[in-house]
């Protein structure tokens, strides 16, 4: 029976709800740190987005690559697994990301002026300047990228355990000379405004990898 490996949206939210759960337990310590000594919270909010950036990158790529040889080869049962894995993967990346653009948005002019502006929450704004882009992050936001950078961390070294993977690098070695490249681009720099737009970005090509896999026999 032939098979698609979509990720499944229910599983991103319950996954996302249960992350949105842990920022917010910590509030009030990350408030309170954040009044106090705000420049390291700014430098692993930076982090954990150029965290994100990277392995959805190195991810979307991966899974390419494994419906690449799978293709050539649609019943090795190293490559299904291979194709299971990067989905689990894309799932996790796709609850960090989309979870944590939801409290980042541009900066305003007036937000630029200072670096980091604290305010009562909810309401505390955090700018942090990315490249020419200036964003600012809420509390909430804040929270999830320094609950959640370490397991972003693990992410990144479990993607590259798919990318060193023998299987895959020998099925891949195989069909390079034959197959056209269909790795998406790396997005650009985003303008000057929307720091968020690479968020949205790298989850249109995770769309792309997600509900356009081919049928591929068996799995």
């Amino acid at each position: 029976m032939a098979t698609t490996l979509p990720v499944s949206a229910s599983s991103v939210l319950e996954r996302m709800n249960a992350m949105r759960i842990s920022a917010e337990q910590s509030l009030s310590q990350v408030q309170a740190y954040l009044a106090s000594n705000p420049q390291p919270l700014a430098r692993v909010v930076a982090g954990y987005r150029a965290l994100l950036a990277d392995s959805g990158r190195r991810i979307v790529q991966a899974q390419v690559k494994v419906i690449q040889a799978r293709a050539k080869n649609p019943t090795d049962p190293t490559l299904i697994a291979l194709e299971r894995r990067t989905v689990e993967l894309l799932t996790m990346w796709t609850a960090h990301a989309q979870g944590y653009s939801a409290y980042e948005r541009p900066a305003t002019e007036a937000e630029k002026t200072g670096a980091i502006q604290i305010g009562v929450a909810p309401v505390v704004i955090i700018a942090i300047v990315i490249g020419a882009a200036v964003i600012a992050v809420s509390l909430t936001g804040i929270a999830w990228a320094v609950v959640h950078y370490k397991e972003a961390q693990t992410l990144s070294e479990e993607i590259a355990l798919v990318e060193r993977d023998p299987s895959l690098a020998d099925a891949i070695a195989k069909i390079n000379a034959t197959a056209p490249s269909s790795v998406p681009p790396t997005p650009p720099d985003p303008p000057g405004g929307g720091g968020w737009l690479w968020f949205l970005g790298l989850l249109g090509l995770a769309g792309a990898a997600f509900y356009v896999v081919p049928k591929l026999g068996k799995g």
